[in-house]
């Protein structure tokens, strides 16, 4: 049992046919993202990480195949926190000032539950307390296909929403990839999304 290794170092052999996937992340306020690690995956086990810097941007270039394209961040839960967030998400459970946005309401489902309760507030609580750390059924940035229309706006939850974009053989070429990231408890946008701001 060996392995061999071919390689090419003279450059004798043509490139093969590759695309390009790019992106930008922002949150709902065109505020781009950065230290997301951005994942770009194939059926075969492949998983290329690349993390944004303070542009957002990010950039794959890659032979033709399938791909998944998935972004992740979670880091610093804290980050935009606050015991006013917790008073505005109590406003939409009475139902006194209702989130208006598909993006808050994402980010006030603190335990990852697909509805916005009392214990979204209490789990917030805690994080805001430093009883707990971290978000322990979620993470802390979650993350939109760009393109992505809620049918009902008024319930993100009703259906699964696309946290990743899929590219097959046909893809175009550049391929584009944007995201819209929420701050998880963050509603009222105070969140800071890069080292810019």
């Amino acid at each position: 049992s060996t392995f061999i290794s071919v390689q090419d170092p003279n450059g004798a052999c043509p490139p093969g046919p590759s695309s390009l996937i790019t992106g930008t992340i922002e949150n709902e306020y065109q505020e781009v993202i950065e230290e997301v690690t951005v994942t770009l995956s194939d059926d075969l086990g492949m998983n290329i990480p690349v993390i944004t810097g303070p542009t957002g941007i990010f950039q794959f270039n890659y032979g033709y195949g399938d791909y998944e394209v998935t972004p992740e961040k979670d880091i610093n839960y804290l980050n935009g926190v606050t015991t006013y967030d917790l008073v505005l998400i109590s406003k939409h459970i009475l139902g006194i000032e209702l989130l208006d946005s598909p993006y808050k309401m994402i980010a006030a489902d603190a335990n990852n539950n697909g509805s916005i309760s009392t214990l979204d507030i209490v789990k917030l609580r805690a994080l805001i307390l430093h009883i707990n750390d971290e978000l322990a059924e979620n993470e802390s940035w979650r993350f939109v296909d760009a393109n992505y229309t809620f049918p009902n706006p008024f319930n993100p939850f009703e259906e699964a929403f696309p946290e990743s974009i899929l590219f097959g053989m046909d893809m175009p070429n550049p391929g584009t990839a944007n995201f819209v990231g929420m701050k998880i408890g963050d509603v009222n946008g105070t969140a800071s999304p890069n080292s810019l701001l």
